[in-house]
C-alpha cells in the first residue's frame, strides 16, 4: 500500500532504490566489520575462541528479536521508520565497540547491531521490491541478496585495510561504519518516499510478539526457500566464525588482510554468481540455479579442506570464492522464492520469517565449529562442519527435485 505522500514521479526514479540497497550494504558491512580483529580481542584480553565464537553468534541471535516480535512493524508504521531506527542502532553499537574495554562490552555491542541489523533487513528488503521503478519482485530480491554479499565483503575488507594501516586498529574501522550511518540517516528521510503503513490499529498489531507464519497460500515455496537460506547461511556462519583463527593457524601469525580476503572472496564470488545468474534468468530455472549452486558449494567446500590440510592460504581463499558461488546461487534462489506471490499485506513480515532461518543458520554452527575446535582442534571442526552442511545441502537437491514443478 502506497502512501498518500509519495508521488508517482518519485516511483519512476531510480534514486530511492539505490539508497536503500546502500542502507543494506552498510547495515551488513557493520555486521563483518569485526570479523579480521577477533583475533586480536582474544589475544588482548586472555579469551577463550568458544567465547569470540559466541561473541560473533549472539549478534545472529539478536538479529532475530526484531524479526521475531517486530516482523510486521514496517506493514503497520512504515519501512523509512524502521529502516532510520534500524540505522541510527548500527551507528551506536559501532560506538559501544570503539571504548569496549572488555568482552562484556563487544556483547552489549553485537546485540545492539543484531537488533539495528534486523530492523533494516525486514523493512529494507520489503521497500527493494516496493520501490523499484516496476516493482519487480525478481530484481529486488537480487538487490537484496547481492547488496547483502557485496556489504559483508566491503565490511571484512574495510576493516582488514583500516586496521592494518591505522595506530588504532580497533578503533577506525568501527569509526568508517558509524560516520557512514550517520549520512544515510539523514538522506534517508530527504529521498526515500514511504511505501507501507495503514495506521494506529496496525501498529497496536505489529508491536505484539507473534509467531512466525507464512500465507497458506505460499508455504511450500517458503519451504524451498528455507531449504535453501540454510545452507547457504550456514557456510557463511562457518567462515565468518573460523576465518580469523583459521588464517592465523595457517601463515603463523595474526593477518587483518589476509582474514578480510579470505571471506571477502567467499562473500564477493557470492554477489557475483548472483548478478552473473540474472543475466540468464529469462533462460535458467530456479530449479538450475539450485543445483549448480549445491554441487559447486560442495565442491568448494572439499577443496577448502584440501587446502587447510595442505596449510595453503592461496588454496583457501581461492577454495572460499568457489564455495562462495555456490553459497550466492542457494541465497538468491532462496530470495526469490521467498518473495513469489506474496500478498502486499505481509510482505514484511515474510521477508522476516525468511531471515529468521537465515540468521538462525548464521548462528548455530559458527558456534558450534568454535565449541568442536576446543575439543579436536580447528582444522578437524572445520572439516566436520563442512561436511555436515555439504550433506545438507544434497538434502535441500532432493527436496528441490521432488517438489513440484512452479
Amino acid at each position: 500500500m502506497v502512501r498518500s505522500g509519495a508521488t508517482g514521479s518519485a516511483y519512476r526514479s531510480w534514486t530511492p532504490f539505490v539508497l536503500v540497497a546502500v542502507v543494506v550494504g552498510v547495515a551488513l558491512m557493520s555486521s563483518a566489520t569485526p570479523s579480521p580483529l577477533y583475533v586480536d580481542y582474544q589475544e588482548s584480553w586472555g579469551t577463550s575462541g568458544t567465547m569470540i565464537t559466541v561473541v560473533y553468534a549472539v549478534y545472529a541471535l539478536a538479529v532475530l528479536i526484531p524479526l521475531l516480535f517486530l516482523g510486521r512493524l514496517s506493514d503497520a508504521i512504515g519501512r523509512r521508520p524502521v529502516v532510520m531506527a534500524g540505522l541510527a542502532l548500527v551507528g551506536a553499537s559501532m560506538g559501544l565497540l570503539v571504548v569496549a574495554p572488555d568482552v562484556a562490552w563487544l556483547i552489549v555491542a553485537r546485540i545492539v547491531r543484531g537488533i539495528g541489523v534486523g530492523l533494516v533487513t525486514s523493512s529494507a528488503g520489503a521497500a527493494l521490491v516496493e520501490l523499484h521503478p516496476r516493482r519487480d519482485a525478481r530484481v529486488g530480491a537480487l538487490v537484496n541478496s547481492s547488496t547483502l554479499n557485496f556489504g559483508i565483503a566491503a565490511g571484512v575488507l574495510l576493516a582488514g585495510a583500516v586496521a592494518t594501516w591505522s595506530p588504532a586498529p580497533l578503533v577506525h574501522p568501527y569509526l568508517v561504519i558509524a560516520v557512514a550511518s550517520a549520512v544515510l540517516l539523514v538522506a534517508v528521510p530527504v529521498v526515500v518516499p514511504e511505501t507501507a503503513g495503514f495506521g494506529p490499529a496496525g501498529l497496536r498489531d505489529a508491536v505484539r510478539p507473534q509467531r512466525i507464519s507464512v500465507p497458506p497460500s505460499i508455504r511450500p515455496t517458503f519451504a524451498l526457500a528455507s531449504v535453501c537460506v540454510l545452507v547457504s547461511w550456514s557456510v557463511g556462519g562457518v567462515f565468518l566464525g573460523l576465518g580469523g583463527a583459521l588464517t592465523r593457524e595457517m601463515v603463523g601469525r595474526s593477518d587483518y588482510l589476509l582474514t578480510g580476503l579470505v571471506v571477502a572472496f567467499l562473500q564477493g564470488a557470492a554477489a557475483l554468481a548472483q548478478l552473473g545468474w540474472n543475466l540468464r534468468a529469462g533462460s535458467w530455472s530456479w530449479r538450475s540455479g539450485v543445483t549448480v549452486g549445491v554441487v559447486t558449494l560442495i565442491a568448494g567446500l572439499v577443496a577448502a579442506s584440501l587446502a587447510v590440510e595442505a596449510g595453503s592460504i592461496v588454496g583457501l581463499t581461492a577454495a572460499a570464492a568457489v564455495v562462495g558461488i555456490g553459497m550466492g546461487l542457494l541465497f538468491l534462489m532462496g530470495s526469490v522464492l521467498a518473495a513469489r506471490d506474496v500478498p502486499d499485506g505481509v510482505r514484511g513480515e515474510v521477508i522476516s520469517a525468511f531471515f529468521v532461518v537465515a540468521y538462525v543458520a548464521l548462528g548455530i554452527p559458527a558456534v558450534l565449529a568454535a565449541f568442536l575446535a576446543e575439543i579436536i582442534g580447528l582444522g578437524a571442526a572445520y572439516h566436520l562442519l563442512a561436511a555436515a552442511v555439504g550433506l545438507t545441502a544434497v538434502g535441500a537437491l532432493i527436496t528441490v527435485k521432488r517438489s513440484v514443478s512452479r
